[in-house]
């Protein structure tokens, strides 16, 4: 049931690995779930093992999220794969709804469509419990967020990268408190990439 206060946590991640953009002549190609192609439209096979990943991160099996800040979402938004130009937000969330059987179209499982965030924000805060949101990335800051903002004040607003990272692997977290919300970023590290290897220390000259 709805509650009387917003999520107790957002979580909002971009669309999992994607075609480069055109003119792309050499690939890698992108592939439905099925395995027909995608037309440029769905995610290539790297972003399929992100997704086929985020079971793990988002809700592993007979215990609880390990990494900060990040918990199981009771509730998945996705845009729409209907009539757009991307199935990849659908596609990215759809194993971790299957695994958690959420099913689509149903108050755990909800669409809109890309532009349509306004209605997006207004179905979100409606749930008192963790809401997951996958999302264009140049549709989540501002549009996403800034909705959020304009219904509850994010405290750090200003502090919040402008658009969403060219990245894969990033969540941004909303935590509740009081009335206002906290932004922060985490990262995946799932895949090869996620994590960037540590700088390494120029060696000092040994004096004589």
């Amino acid at each position: 049931m709805a509650g009387s206060r917003p999520p107790s946590k957002i979580m909002i991640i971009r669309h999992a690995e994607k075609p480069p953009d055109p003119p792309n002549t050499k690939g890698p190609w992108d592939v439905q779930l099925k395995g027909k192609p995608g037309g440029g439209k769905s995610l290539i096979v790297h972003g399929w093992q992100r997704a086929g990943a985020l079971n793990a991160f988002f809700a592993p099996y007979k215990s609880t999220p390990t990494s900060p800040g990040i918990v199981t979402p009771h509730h998945i938004y996705a845009a729409s794969p209907k009539g757009t130009e991307t199935q990849r937000p659908w596609e990215t969330v759809t194993p971790l709804a299957a695994w958690l059987k959420y099913k689509q179209g149903s108050r755990f499982n909800v669409s809109y469509k890309i532009g349509d965030e306004k209605k997006l924000v207004k179905s979100v805060l409606k749930h008192s419990s963790p809401v997951l949101i996958c999302w264009e990335h140049d549709h989540i800051m501002p549009d996403v967020m800034w909705d959020i903002n304009e219904k509850y004040k994010i405290t750090n607003y200003s502090s919040i990268p402008n658009p969403f990272p060219d990245v894969f692997y990033l969540v941004w977290v909303l935590d509740l408190s009081g009335n206002e919300y906290t932004w922060s970023s985490v990262n995946q590290n799932l895949l090869a990439g996620d994590v960037k290897p540590a700088k390494k220390k120029k060696a000092k000259a040994k004096s004589r």
